[in-house]
């Protein structure tokens, strides 16, 4: 590589934006990590006598939670305690003391949940202000409680802590695949565990109403599959949740993703009656509910009378979002009626019919909740936007005086690296890279062009700055989102760019290779999540071309402090058209704990090895405490497709690819035509994790060039090879198995091409050109899609390869 080249082999460490210094400490495996840690000398052990005692302030809440605390030490530690329940104080091995009652009979964004851990001499004390804080304050015991070589204990340790933002959600979609009612107790485990605090429940979309109503029966009645949760049981969700701090927020969509709505009462709807039959496809559908007719708004009075005998919670969340306003356009009797009251588009229709939703809603002493869609300038400051534009709409909204939530960056049913997750910060930046152009300075802006799975092709321009001193800098805009920093990590002017920038939605890796002021296409590429896309372009502006400027984008808003207030906080979603009941878990966990991070602990706290290294221990604690089946649903579902209890060879390949990320797998069901209600979710790719760890690990042996590093390596490649016929046979005798075998054809043509590149890395080989370009045709080949399967080991044997370029 050429000395003028910014390395492709920079440390990740360096383009950490936060150093070492100014990061927490991460010494003990806990996640969400506390915002005080001070850890000191010695231990308080855990064993049979093991007993606990509540100071202070009790309840049935603190006493049901006394109760899980111990049951879950005995699950964590295999042991059958003596006599858990102390009689008195100076006896227990855990003290929880908790000063008052909780303000509120329900949790509101206010509730405190500070709490503080103390361990010393031989005692633990757990204390709040309130039970919320306790349980809390009762994961992180759980977490810290190891067993090494001698004993099982929890060391001694002094915790404070305090959530950095008041709304920690996840949103569970139960109307495009229901889910069990056990499965969503589980999952609000699995939140109290993480320190989530809201269940934003999406339970009526086009194809599907999950609530029973008793005023309008035909909602459930007539929805596809006919599953739906009764009030009764619903008022178990909740109170199951408050007894684990977390708040319960449904959604009702309104006045669009209303297919279900107008199926069952057609009467309600702004369109042509005979049109609504409802949906099984995916995708975003005409039905919206009629404005000028009252019938709608007794429909809505009395499903949010409904709603509030069920959900306590002051919010409800009224969706709002991706209207498609034809029906509203085409009636005549809608436009006439616009145009009496003075009302000049759709979206100020939207507004105008939001708030008379409000009116009921405050009649029931609710605030609404919603999507970007229903900001409108008209509507009370009371109303909650919940984004998933992106952090500009957010920021807008807080400009004008409304609170919001962030989900753009946290789509959890999307497959994406955990790091792309951990990194989202709720709280707008602004602008992260100097874009302007400086005396002694040289630039190039390339407009380049890719194409999507479904609708039109992605075009944006990339630009690279490169200062006096050979420093390069970049930032893209595209998609008319505002400009975002690109991270370079290889650059040599006019012929090869690679950098990243975390999109609105994805993560994104340009690899760009530049000829004659053109992109080649046929070597270049982004990779969205970590998919393959082909990428052309020119170069449009330069220093070298007269006459031409870095063009001219938005820039992202920077939050005054003034304002910070107004972000409540994350939400991540779970969105269900390619997550079953089975599946919902392992498309969850563990990364909502990474997300849980990023949303609790301090904003310094960036550190990815850590996350990476902490993640994977917390995932095995939640397995065996909260009892989350993230870990064994794959090596059920694979048992299922092997018709044998051996899954090794399965297993073993498994460890070295990962489902297609982003939205690639909506986009190939969309183009084979399975894109629908119906579609398998039970096939291989369904019991992958969302990314392979170890070809993390992998990418950093590739990069070393210490023999240990490479043997290691080349040990992966060899297991690989030695598992190819076993995992092909089982393939070949499940016909729901048979599309992956491509999949391992491929692993196993990587693992050879590996093997023979640590050869000659081995022997400090280069490869000449026509070497370099095989090889790197043979590993374009092997990553794109298979199945909706990726090769992941294609980037470890990438690094190898541009490791012997001349």
């Amino acid at each position: 590589m050429k000395k003028s080249a910014i390395s492709l082999l920079i440390s990740a460490a360096l383009l950490s934006p936060v150093t070492l210094a100014d990061a927490p400490n991460t010494d003990l495996q806990l996640m969400p990590y506390p915002s005080s840690v001070f850890l000191q000398e010695g231990n308080t052990e855990i064993n049979q006598d093991f007993s606990l005692f509540i100071s202070g302030y009790s309840s049935e809440r603190v006493e049901k939670l006394s109760q899980r605390i111990i049951d879950r030490v005995q699950k964590q530690t295999g042991l059958l305690l003596n006599n858990p329940i102390a009689e008195k104080q100076s006896d227990a091995t855990l003290v929880i003391d908790i000063k008052a009652a909780s303000t509120s009979l329900v949790q509101t964004i206010d509730t405190d949940e500070s709490y503080k851990i103390t361990s010393k001499n031989g005692q633990i004390t757990l204390s709040s202000a309130y039970p919320d804080g306790a349980i809390d304050g009762a994961e992180t015991f759980l977490q810290l409680i190891t067993t090494d070589a001698n004993s099982t204990s929890v060391p001694n340790v002094i915790i404070d802590d305090e959530p950095r933002f008041k709304h920690r959600g996840l949103l569970i979609d139960s109307s495009r695949h229901f889910v069990e009612l056990e499965t969503i107790k589980r999952q609000i485990d699995g939140m109290a565990s993480a320190k989530l605090n809201v269940l934003h429940w999406h339970l009526t979309d086009d194809q599907g109403w999950r609530i029973e109503s008793k005023a309008y029966p035909l909602l459930q009645e007539t929805s596809l599959g006919g599953q739906f949760y009764t009030q009764e049981e619903l008022k178990d969700v909740v109170a199951y949740a408050r007894d684990r701090g977390i708040r319960v927020i449904p959604e009702i969509n309104l006045p669009s993703h209303a297919s279900q709505i107008v199926k069952a009462y057609p009467n309600l709807g702004s369109g042509d009656a005979s049109n609504y039959e409802g949906t099984a496809e995916w995708g975003v559908f005409p039905p919206l509910l009629d404005p000028t007719n009252p019938d709608v708004f007794t429909f809505v009075d009395a499903i949010v009378s409904e709603m509030a005998a069920i959900f306590p919670d002051k919010s409800l969340h009224i969706g709002g979002d991706e209207p498609l306003y034809g029906e509203w356009e085409k009636n005549a009797k809608i436009q006439a009626y616009m145009k009496e009251q003075g009302i000049k588009d759709p979206r100020a229709l939207q507004a105008y019919f939001n708030a008379k939703v409000q009116e009921i809603l405050a009649k029931y002493d609710k605030d609404m909740s919603g999507w970007d869609e229903i900001f409108h300038p008209d509507l009370p400051k009371t109303i909650t936007i919940q984004s998933w534009r992106g952090h500009e709409s957010l920021a807008d909204a807080a400009k004008e005086g409304y609170t919001g939530i962030l989900s753009t960056g946290y789509y959890i049913d999307q497959p994406q690296p955990t790091s792309y997750h951990y990194c989202n910060d709720p709280m707008p930046s602004g602008l992260t890279v100097d874009d302007a152009l400086h005396s002694g300075e040289t630039f190039e802006t390339y407009t380049w062009s890719k194409p999507r799975g479904k609708g039109s092709d992605r075009t944006g321009t990339l630009t690279i700055i490169t200062d006096k001193n050979g420093q390069a800098r970049a930032f893209t805009d595209y998609a008319g989102k505002p400009r975002a920093e690109v991270v370079v990590t290889e650059y040599e002017a006019g012929k090869r760019f690679v950098g990243h920038f975390d999109n609105f939605m994805s993560y994104t890796n340009f690899v760009l290779d530049m000829e004659n002021g053109m992109i080649e296409g046929e070597t270049s590429y982004q990779v969205i999540g970590n998919v393959r896309w082909p990428t052309f372009g020119d170069k449009t502006a330069g220093t070298d071309m007269a006459g031409t400027v870095i063009p001219d984008n938005i820039k992202p808003f920077t939050l005054p402090k003034n304002l910070e207030k107004q972000i409540l906080g994350g939400e991540m979603t779970l969105w269900a058209e390619n997550v079953s009941d089975e599946t919902l878990s392992v498309r969850l966990y563990p990364r909502a704990y990474a997300i849980a991070e990023r949303l609790w602990s301090p904003k310094e706290l960036t550190d990815e090895d850590s996350m990476y290294e902490r993640i994977q221990s917390v995932s095995a604690w939640a397995t065996v405490s909260v009892g989350l089946d993230h870990e064994t649903t794959p090596y059920t579902m694979r048992v299922r497709l092997a018709g044998t209890t051996d899954v090794t060879a399965l297993n073993t390949l498994a460890t070295y690819i990962e489902p297609a990320q982003y939205y690639a797998r909506n986009w190939i069901k969309f183009n084979n035509g399975v894109y629908h209600q119906f579609e398998r979710l039970n096939r291989y790719v369904d019991t992958l994790p969302v990314e392979s760890y170890r070809i993390r690990d992998m990418e950093k042996l590739a990069l070393s060039n210490e023999e240990k590093d490479i043997l290691t390596l080349q040990g992966d490649f060899y297991k690989i090879i030695a598992n190819h016929n076993a995992v092909v046979s089982l393939m070949a005798n499940n016909h729901a198995m048979k599309d992956s075998i491509p999949v391992a054809e491929h692993a196993f043509a990587m693992a050879k091409l590996g093997n023979l590149l640590i050869s000659k890395k081995l022997s400090n080989e280069t490869l000449n050109r026509a070497e370099f370009t095989k090889y790197a045709k043979q590993i374009s080949d092997s990553a794109q899609p298979q199945d909706e399967i990726i090769v992941a080991l294609v980037r470890p044997v990438e690094v190898l390869l541009q490791s012997l370029k001349k």
